[in-house]
């Protein structure tokens, strides 16, 4: 053995994995004194089948070295027939594993959030806190954060500019940074007491009621969003009939 290389956490989806980079490089120095490349199994070398199979294919034609699956006693020898096809299969079924699991993972965030009502992203919004755990987690609603969020809202609808709204806001105990952060909090359905969910399969996507207590009523939530669309800036055209009007 001659180094170790460990991408711990990372996802084979895709070969932009720290340790992978830092294994190219070494591969790419030292393959003069490399003749294989050792990995547990095929699906953790790559869960693409078709980026995997490129790779192996360059790193045995440019460098002369090849893919060993130590678990599944697997050579992937791009000149071998026998070799390839069994070294292919394995990267076809973990994709395939990997469609799979990708398909389960959104039917459920689906059924979570479109037919639950549940909140699923990691970070609560401001206003509220996550309260309870599994499938009985929730949002619970802040009171001081909440009175920031009517302001934020009512001061929108107000007319009153949105560099203002967020000085206000700061100073009653908005902590969200960002040069949009006022604008999100205007554009967050969650306000609202909804979700949004993708659409999933024949099942159509959109916002669906959620389980957790709104801060905004509906009918405001809407008509800021509709103000949010008229205030979008439309593309200015320059008359050069009028070259001293000031845009």
């Amino acid at each position: 053995m001659v180094d170790t290389f460990i991408d711990r956490g990372q996802s084979a989806k895709t070969f932009d994995r720290p340790d992978f980079i830092k294994l190219q490089e070494f591969i790419a120095k030292h393959y003069k004194t490399v003749d294989y490349l050792l990995v547990d199994q095929m699906d953790r070398f790559s869960r693409d089948a078709g980026e995997a199979m490129n790779m192996v294919k360059q790193l045995q034609r440019k460098y002369s070295i090849q893919i060993v699956s130590v678990t599944e006693g697997i050579t992937f020898d791009y000149d071998t027939p026998g070799s390839f096809f069994r070294a292919g299969l394995q990267l076809l079924l973990a994709e395939e594993d990997n469609i799979n699991r990708s398909i389960k993972i959104r039917g459920g965030n689906y059924t979570s959030r479109a037919k639950e009502g549940r909140f699923l992203s990691n970070l609560a919004p401001f206003g509220y806190r996550k309260v309870g755990e599994g499938k009985k987690r929730t949002l619970e609603v802040v009171g001081d954060d909440a009175l920031v969020i009517r302001y934020v809202y009512e001061a929108f609808l107000r007319n009153v500019p949105l560099y203002k709204i967020k000085e206000q806001a700061v100073t009653m105990g908005f902590n969200r940074k960002g040069n949009t952060a006022i604008e999100k909090v205007l554009q967050n359905p969650a306000y609202a007491g909804m979700v949004y969910a993708k659409a999933f399969k024949d099942h159509p996507g959109g916002l669906f009621p959620a389980i957790h207590e709104p801060i905004i009523d509906a009918v405001t939530w809407r008509f800021v969003q509709n103000k949010m669309k008229k205030n979008t800036r439309t593309k200015t055209i320059i008359n050069d009939n009028i070259p001293f009007r000031v845009y």
